[in-house]
């Protein structure tokens, strides 16, 4: 009797000693990383150098995979409703964290409690872009033509929900002209109806944009950073360019890596330590300095304090600007 109750007292320590074992040689196989949009958009070509380097370190592949739909919200909902093993796992947004909860009813997770704020990835800014072909050379010109009586000024986005999106609406709130908003399924289509004219205009980072305005296809008008930009230096602030408090109410604009709630600690560690040994690299901050992104790199804890904080600072927007949920 005395013995099995020896037993069964060192029963939770062995389970705790094998539980750390295992923990000890993950991962054993590979992971998958969601991108909650379409393949060549921002998030798609932010996320694959720096999977295939955080592979590279936790010695197993991490296959990028893109779940689209809802302003991104299928892909992160996807990642919420993943089993807690740290073995899916994958990019998310001011937009699809902290925005889409806040305007669209097809966002189930909670941008907080449904996730593991795995790391911080970067910022990233919004630049005001036209086709190079249309009438329209200033913000102010845009304004001025969307107050026309009869005017059809649309602008596209990644998606509802999207920061491209917002940073749209917030535009139209501030200035009160009337705007019509056309959700694509990415940026990359619609990028595409911009340039063929389909759509006035649109918001969108600069790593998907910037060839095509040194091509001389877009012109960009103005970006949503509270300074000019170092990677478009001649092109004013939405703030320069009229549009007074933008940059105050628009918020930062970041990307992060996320994982379902509840990975044990031990994985979160070794994630977060991949993740930041990744950004720190010299060929991986080569590869977003070439797509305009700025690291950011955290800890767990730093990163859910931006989460929280950006949350509360885009439902004060959306209240304001009166952005009704889908």
């Amino acid at each position: 009797m005395v013995h099995k109750k020896k037993l069964l007292m060192l029963l939770p320590i062995m389970a705790l000693g094998a539980a750390g074992a295992a923990h000890a040689q993950w991962p054993e196989r590979p992971l998958t990383w969601i991108v909650p949009f379409s393949a060549g958009g921002p998030m798609d070509i932010v996320s694959r150098p720096v999977a295939k380097k955080m592979g590279d370190i936790l010695g197993q592949p991490v296959v990028v995979e893109n779940r689209t739909g809802a302003g991104g919200a299928l892909g992160a909902d996807y990642i919420a409703r993943a089993k807690p093993d740290g073995y899916v796992i994958g990019i998310g947004s001011v937009g699809t964290q902290t925005i889409v909860p806040n305007v669209a009813k097809s966002a189930k997770y909670d941008p907080v409690n449904s996730f593991s704020n795995i790391g911080l990835l970067g910022r990233y800014t919004n630049v005001l872009l036209v086709s190079a072909q249309a009438p329209v050379t200033s913000v102010a010109d845009l304004v001025a033509q969307a107050r026309q009586p009869g005017a059809n000024v649309t602008f596209g986005s990644a998606g509802y929900g999207s920061s491209n999106h917002l940073s749209g609406e917030l535009l139209r709130a501030l200035t009160g002209a009337a705007m019509t908003h056309i959700p694509y399924r990415g940026s990359a289509p619609a990028l595409t109806d911009l340039l063929a004219g389909n759509t006035s205009f649109m918001f969108d980072t600069f790593n998907t944009a910037m060839s095509r305005i040194q091509a001389g296809n877009l012109r960009p008008l103005a970006v949503t950073s509270p300074k000019r930009s170092p990677f478009l230096p001649d092109v004013p602030t939405m703030d320069e360019a009229g549009v007074r408090g933008y940059s105050a109410a628009g918020g930062e604009l970041w990307w992060g890596v996320v994982g379902p709630a509840g990975i044990p600690a031990p994985v979160m560690d070794r994630l977060n330590a991949a993740l930041r040994e990744a950004l720190a690299s010299p060929d991986v901050q080569k590869q977003l300095k070439d797509q305009y992104v700025e690291i950011w790199s955290s800890t767990p804890e730093e990163f859910t304090a931006v989460v929280r904080a950006s949350y509360q600072s885009w439902s004060k927007l959306v209240k304001e600007a009166k952005i009704e949920a889908e």
